[in-house]
C-alpha cells in the first residue's frame, strides 16, 4: 500500500458550491488540513459539504462560517474534529458567499488500496 502525501490548492471562481477536492480511484484521502484563505474585498459566509459518493449523499461539514477579509481559518482544529477520511470518488465541497477569490489549501495523505 503506497502512501502519497499532497496538497491542493483551490481558488474559488463563484458563489455555487465547488468541488475542491475528489478521492481518486482505488485510494483512500486522509485529510489533516483544510484552510481557508478570505481573498474577496468583505467578509464571506463559507459552507463546506462532503460527498459521500458510495451512500449517494451529500452533508453539511460547516455551515454559514463567516470568515473575514484577508483573514485565514483552518477548519479541522479543535475538538471538533482534526482529520478527515475520505473514500475512493468522495469530494470536498465549498460555497463562498462573496464569490471568486477564495483560497482553500487542503493537505491529505492518499494511501493507495491497489
Amino acid at each position: 500500500m503506497a502512501n502519497a502525501y499532497k496538497n491542493s490548492i483551490y481558488t474559488t471562481t463563484g458563489t455555487g458550491a465547488e468541488t475542491i477536492y475528489t478521492v481518486p480511484a482505488a485510494t483512500v484521502g486522509i485529510v489533516k488540513s483544510l484552510s481557508i484563505f478570505n481573498g474577496v474585498a468583505g467578509t464571506t459566509n463559507l459552507t463546506i459539504s462532503i460527498l459521500d459518493s458510495s451512500a449517494g449523499t451529500t452533508t453539511f461539514y460547516a455551515k454559514n462560517s463567516s470568515v473575514a477579509a484577508d483573514a485565514k481559518v483552518e477548519i479541522l482544529e479543535g475538538e471538533a474534529s482534526t482529520v478527515l477520511v475520505l473514500e475512493e470518488a468522495d469530494a470536498i465541497k465549498v460555497t463562498s458567499s462573496g464569490g471568486a477569490g477564495v483560497v482553500c489549501t487542503l493537505s491529505v495523505l492518499q494511501q493507495d488500496r491497489a
